[in-house]
């Protein structure tokens, strides 16, 4: 949304109000972007239009005690018939269509009439141009910094997602397989605390020196960073996967096809990023048992691994590390 402004209003200035824990990617985006840190005690006083792209009704309550102007929420959301005084008719879970487009949509009582209807039909193709890019320069996480100067590709794995989609249930068969074919590769799994018995059991019976498990010891620029430098990063739908794209790092992504959580909501904005999902959208599967996530192989993620890493380290034998 930032990009977009920048580009086609370049008269408004965007700040971003965030939780301290995202703070860091804006911090690091590139272009710089302002932002304020949201908690209790801070004033929204002073704004010319709030737009609630992550809607939280402290949020458009304090909007609207601040006098704030403009206030852009949904009609999904009973506080902001109270709180806003444009609610856009934005179906999110059931609209087929990307998250990105549909924050998009969300400024359409703000822009000029030409502006309007385009992104009210942005495609995800057409929405790579306002993609996010961060800067990589950051401290490198410490215990990892003998990777910076070593000559072995790191693939980050990240297995868990936090809740927010169902696990992809092969992961252990896909280390193993990444580890007999690109035995010169390190394997590098990211996580947090939570996820720590996640990794432990995809890595029993792998080799210890084939892989690192950085589970609850990273910070979130420290990932960054890591994902930076790797050679590649698989996971399921979940942040990371939109990190990589942000630094332009080649990643696959492997998505239930629900609606809801389906890659065509939420697949990252990246030329660089494959996606291996159904090609219908499901609606029998339940979250704890997606069989249409489940059907997809491990050997279909080597395939694509293999194609990018013969693009990537052409002088690797034909992809092979």
């Amino acid at each position: 949304m930032g990009n977009f402004i920048q580009k086609h209003l370049p008269e408004i200035e965007p700040i971003f109000l965030v939780s301290s824990y995202a703070a860091p990617l804006v911090a690091r985006h590139d272009p710089p972007f302002q932002y304020i840190v949201w908690s209790k005690g801070v004033s929204l006083k002073g704004y010319d239009a709030i737009i609630h792209a992550f809607p939280r009704s402290s949020i458009a309550w304090a909007a609207l005690r601040a006098g704030i102007p403009v206030r852009v929420g949904t009609r999904r959301r009973w506080y902001h018939w109270l709180t806003c005084t444009h609610r856009p008719s934005i179906s999110r879970r059931f609209s087929g269509r990307h998250e990105a487009a549909l924050n998009l949509a969300l400024l359409a009582p703000l822009l000029p009439a030409e502006l309007r209807s385009a992104v009210l039909d942005m495609s995800w193709e057409q929405l790579l141009p306002y993609r996010a890019r961060l800067r990589t320069a950051a401290l490198f996480p410490s215990f990892l910094t003998h990777l910076a100067s070593s000559d072995r590709p790191s693939v980050v794995l990240h297995i868990g997602s936090g809740g927010g989609a169902p696990l992809w249930p092969h992961w252990q068969s896909l280390a193993q397989l990444l580890i007999e074919r690109f035995p010169r590769a390190v394997l590098i799994f990211t996580g947090n605390d939570r996820e720590k018995s996640l990794i432990e059991g995809v890595v029993r019976g792998v080799s210890r020196d084939s892989y690192i498990d950085t589970a609850g010891k990273l910070s979130l620029d420290e990932l960054i960073s890591l994902i930076a430098r790797a050679a590649l990063v698989i996971a399921g739908s979940t942040g990371p996967l939109h990190i990589a794209a942000a630094v332009s790092t080649p990643a696959i992504g492997l998505y239930p096809a629900t609606a809801a959580m389906g890659p065509w909501r939420w697949r990252p904005l990246s030329p660089l990023t494959s996606v291996l999902s159904q090609n219908v959208m499901c609606a029998k599967c339940e979250f704890a048992n997606c069989h249409c996530l489940a059907r997809i192989r491990p050997t279909q993620v080597i395939e694509l691994v293999e194609t990018i890493i013969a693009q990537r380290f052409p002088t690797s034998g034909g992809g092979r590390l």
